[in-house]
């Protein structure tokens, strides 16, 4: 049989009230095998793969055939359309999925109070067992703990027609994908191998660019040197041409001017003149094409002190609900004001209830700011209006804040979309400006680029103020918190640890 292709062709998209394209003239073709899509936050990979199925439909240009998919939204809490047939069928193929992805056939019925790296297996098993000749999925790690990303990886494997994979997680790009579409400099390029092959590449490619730039910088100063020299001597030739300046009875100094401007030697200097111009154009011309790319980041001043209060909370030993019928038993700690506090555990043992129970203790004079796992469209749209209506000064600082954490301030705020990655960047940036005591944040790389996780580790470890952080990847932990929490799970109950 015959492999299949996905050909885009041309593809243009602008979102409305949006002043420029997410995606302008994009031309690609998806092969059998798995794909990856790789790009800073709000680049327009998630909009590229909704039009690839069909869920968007492009402004210009099109796609070929359109296959039968399945689509898993990056929100964890999305319910499957085929969840209760799938939760129904307990045919080899079904019950294999289950086993591989270690699903308890309950879980299936109680889909909403799962935790979000539950469902995200949930999804998962469901779009692969639709059996879909087109299947793509927007963050599948985000959420997981290690031992449930290698399941996911493992049964992804299987997988044998068209896959897009649109994540940031190093682990799963550098095991997945045969190719990857790389966004860079303002435009896709697909690049074959992993995500590490296609970063050498990558690097390799901008260390020869760089070079040709500083050698075309090199080449236009010098012929800029020299083009001021000509004109320079052309200015001065053309004084000596001048019969102002002689004496009206000098008759040999107008003859030998006339002699000159008769065989063409005085004009030389400036036909020399002209002629460097054109080379110095075409020279800036080189300079421009040459471009480095720009990124947008750097470190975070932070413009505040912490708390006057030196403990802002105390917690007592005590056991809370934690799910259906478990308990959380939670020991007797405290926050102080710049305590960088990091919470981890498996999925489902209990780190968002603990988060939770912890900053409902918070006194409410106390500025708090909490990122959660995921915003619904509501608050999304609060905290966008939030900035808009901000005065021109604050705005201005949030803004800053957002392109140091890898985001160009300029597109952040267009149009009706923004990403969810470039939502909690947004987020983060306001509690910074109002300089709050607390920011509580439920696994704040979701969504994140690598260049993004970079950026706010750098800005989060220098936070003068205290953090509470839920999160699965350690090394944000380990350079971010100063005090950690691990939550273990037995058999019944849930059990903080103080590391």
């Amino acid at each position: 049989m015959a492999r299949q292709t996905l050909t885009l062709s041309r593809i243009s998209y602008t979102y409305p009230q949006a002043t420029h394209p997410i995606l302008c003239d994009l031309s690609v073709t998806f092969a059998q095998g798995w794909t990856a899509i790789v790009g800073d936050n709000g680049c327009g990979k998630t909009t590229l793969a909704r039009i690839a199925c069909g869920l968007k439909i492009p402004d210009k240009g099109s796609v070929s055939t359109r296959l039968p998919f399945a689509y898993c939204e990056q929100d964890p809490r999305i319910e499957p359309s085929m969840l209760y047939d799938f939760a129904c069928d307990f045919s080899p193929e079904a019950t294999r999925l289950r086993t591989a992805l270690e699903i308890p056939d309950d879980a299936l019925w109680r889909f909403d109070s799962l935790s979000g790296g539950e469902q995200k297996k949930i999804q998962i098993a469901v779009a692969l067992w639709s059996n879909p000749s087109l299947l793509i999925l927007d963050e599948p790690t985000n959420h997981v703990d290690a031992a449930c990303r290698e399941r996911i990886l493992k049964a992804l494997r299987s997988f044998s027609g068209i896959g897009i994979v649109i994540s940031h997680d190093r682990c799963l790009i550098n095991s997945l994908p045969s190719q990857c579409l790389c966004f860079e400099n303002g435009r896709f390029v697909m690049r074959p191998g992993t995500y590490d092959s296609a970063s050498e590449q990558r690097e390799r490619e901008l260390l020869c660019s760089q070079r040709t730039h500083e050698k075309a910088k090199k080449t236009a100063a010098a012929l800029q040197r020299e083009h001021i020299r000509r004109a320079e001597e052309a200015s001065k030739t053309a004084k000596r041409r001048s019969g102002r300046t002689l004496d009206k009875h000098d008759s040999d100094g107008r003859e030998k001017r006339r002699l000159a401007i008769y065989t063409g030697q005085d004009g030389k200097a400036g036909a020399l003149a002209s002629t460097m111009g054109g080379r110095l154009e075409r020279a800036w011309t080189d300079v421009s094409r040459t471009r480095t790319e720009k990124r947008y980041d750097g470190d975070i001043t932070f413009d505040m002190q912490p708390y006057q209060r030196k403990t802002l909370l105390r917690i007592d030993e005590e056991s809370i609900p934690c799910g259906p019928q478990a308990a959380l038993h939670v020991p007797r700690f405290y926050v102080d004001s710049t305590d960088h506090v990091g919470i981890s555990g498996k999925n489902g043992s209990g780190k968002t209830t603990l988060m939770k129970h912890v900053i409902s203790l918070l006194s409410p004079d106390i500025p708090m700011l909490y990122v959660p796992q995921e915003y619904s469209p509501e608050q999304a749209r609060l905290l966008i209006r939030r900035v808009r209506e901000e005065s021109s000064e604050t705005k201005g600082r949030i803004l800053a804040i957002v392109a140091r954490l890898n985001s160009d301030p300029d597109r952040i705020l267009e149009g009706e979309q923004t990403s969810p990655g470039e939502l909690r960047k947004l987020a983060i940036a306001c509690g910074v400006v109002d300089r709050v005591a607390l920011i509580a944040a439920d696994e704040p790389t979701n969504h994140l680029d690598i260049h993004s996780i970079e950026a706010l580790e750098r800005a989060l470890a220098h936070y003068p103020g205290a953090i509470i952080a839920v999160s699965h990847d350690e090394r944000f932990l380990d350079t971010v918190c100063t005090r950690r929490i691990r939550v273990e799970r037995t058999e019944d109950d849930s059990r903080c640890r103080i590391l």
